[in-house]
């Protein structure tokens, strides 16, 4: 069961804070000042939301049906007929009007609808395509037309929300490696000790264990928490020989902070829009980019002795569908602020939803890498399994036969956008649309620093500057839709915070003086 009361408890005991020395509006300020420019696809019919709409369209649209329409939009879960959305969890059904901000907000009907969660639980409004379209997408075009064209885009049906959240490195760590992490979305996972440990003689065979590796970064932390230079050379120097503490990795951790831009979409209908083997369609999507700052700035902001005029982002990193197919993308952005700022643009594919920094055609697969970089990230004991060999030509041959298939993502630059703020006075045009950003509040829970944090929506004294239904939905340990098949397949929500730090320490230009 979700118990948001107990993980607020354990973010007070453990003094939870994401955002350094930043208050949350100071991170509001930089998240809006640094959101990407989206470019979205012409023809794509689901455009981002937030948590709220997922909950609230569906009701919102099923009233301005007739009786017949409504009908054929109610899921059917044994002999019963529910309004969308819905989550299930085993045999049980939590309907609708459990699941309205009003119920999710207050601390007793908001705790009974917790305690039916899990992660096992599913939601659902519908889990098809036809549904999903009647309920989220996107039917005409600016000109009022059925088909969209290049420069005559789908309208956005629903306002457009991007989420934004802030976290410094080297605290998501502390927070990850706590003995008691609350198991949900929103605290989530950072699970990088593979990438902050290296062989120095590669091939090597010395054991050393993956609660072994957490155990030196507890240490360390807790030495550099406490000034303890000599407590720091002896966690060093119990990492056993030939392994060594990747600089590289450990100076990306402790010098850099990333704001992290999530797309939240109702449905993924990639097999609409491309033909191939690997073409798959699926209810909710999770997918964004991720700002890179310099840790060093952002302390400077917090302590008054820079302006928020002064801070230039670093790095753009996105993702591309998963991450062992090693399509991300990463872009140092220029120095001088403006030039930045405008550089600072994302393409979205058409259907999969996955993130550029380019318009045009782009590979799902490049066979090359997969012929060369898979076979070596199998683990060794995988291939005694009988018939594993036959397995990964087999893979391999299907990927080799995707490529030459053009199996592809679409990106453009004439379809509908939406980004920063237009100047004043300025006129965008009629391709550009207003965009809402809802940014979670991750700030000092307790303390003499304390301010906004989401996790304060589940403490008795909660302030009215958060929300438990807002915590509640961005918490959920769930599966975000309906398909479980091979192929298609709805997402947990999943924070992308360790595939973009394992992009950024492997492509990133990173500076090499430890903050100490």
């Amino acid at each position: 069961m979700l118990d948001l009361k107990a993980h607020a408890d354990v973010a007070v005991s453990s003094a939870f804070n994401l955002t350094g020395p930043l208050r949350h509006d100071t991170v509001v300020q930089l998240a809006d000042a640094w959101s990407p420019e989206i470019r979205f696809h012409e023809a794509e019919r689901f455009h981002p939301v937030d948590f709220e709409a997922m909950f609230a369209v569906p009701p919102a649209v099923m009233a301005t049906l007739d009786e017949a329409t409504r009908d054929t939009l109610r899921i059917q879960v044994g002999n019963a007929r529910f309004e969308p959305p819905i989550i299930r969890t085993g045999s049980d059904t939590v309907p609708a009007s459990a699941l309205t901000t009003a119920v999710l907000a207050d601390p007793t009907t908001g705790a009974e609808v917790q305690a039916r969660l899990s992660s096992s639980s599913v939601y659902t409004h519908g889990g098809g395509f036809d549904r999903s379209t009647q309920l989220f997408g996107a039917s005409t075009t600016v000109a009022g037309l059925v088909d969209p064209t290049p420069g005559d885009p789908r309208v956005p049906r629903h306002p457009i929300v991007v989420r934004a959240e802030m976290r410094f490195l080297f605290e998501t760590l502390k927070h990850e490696l706590q003995a008691d992490r609350p198991n949900d979305a929103l605290w989530g996972r950072f699970a990088v000790d593979a990438s902050l440990f290296r062989l120095a003689v590669p091939g090597s065979a010395v054991p050393f264990t993956t609660s072994a590796k957490r155990d030196i970064l507890r240490r360390l932390i807790a030495a550099i928490d406490a000034g303890d230079a000599a407590a720091q050379a002896a966690a060093l120097a119990d990492i056993p020989p030939p392994w060594q503490l990747n600089g590289r990795a450990w100076e990306a951790l402790r010098n850099y902070v990333f704001v992290e831009y999530y797309f939240l979409y109702a449905f993924n209908d990639y097999l609409q829009v491309a033909d191939s083997i690997f073409s798959n369609e699926h209810e909710g999507d999770n997918e964004g980019c991720c700002v890179v700052f310099d840790r060093r700035d952002l302390e400077e902001l917090g302590a008054g002795t820079k302006t928020l005029d002064e801070i230039v982002a670093h790095t753009i990193i996105t993702s591309v569908h998963e991450e062992f197919n090693d399509n991300d993308e990463l872009k140092r952005l220029p120095l001088d602020r403006d030039r930045a700022r405008d550089d600072l643009v994302v393409y979205v594919a058409v259907g999969s939803h996955a993130t550029y920094l380019t318009a045009g055609s782009h590979d799902v697969l490049d066979f090359e890498d997969i012929l060369t970089d898979f076979p070596g990230k199998i683990p060794g004991w995988a291939w005694l399994i009988p018939g594993a060999p036959i397995i990964v030509l087999l893979l391999l041959i299907t990927a080799i036969s995707e490529h030459f298939a053009d199996a592809e993502d679409e990106t453009s630059d004439n379809g509908a956008s939406t980004g920063p703020e237009p100047e004043p006075g300025s006129d965008p045009g009629p391709l550009v649309f207003p965009s809402r950003r809802t940014v979670t509040p991750l700030s000092a829970i307790t303390g003499p620093d304390a301010d906004v944090n989401a996790y304060q929506a589940a403490l008795a004294s909660a302030p009215p500057t958060v929300s438990l239904a807002d915590l509640t939905r961005r918490a959920f340990p769930g599966t975000w839709g309906g398909h479980d098949g091979l192929r298609d397949h709805s997402p947990k929500w999943e924070n992308k915070t360790a595939r973009y730090f394992r992009k950024f320490v492997h492509s990133g230009d990173i500076r090499t003086t430890v903050i100490t």
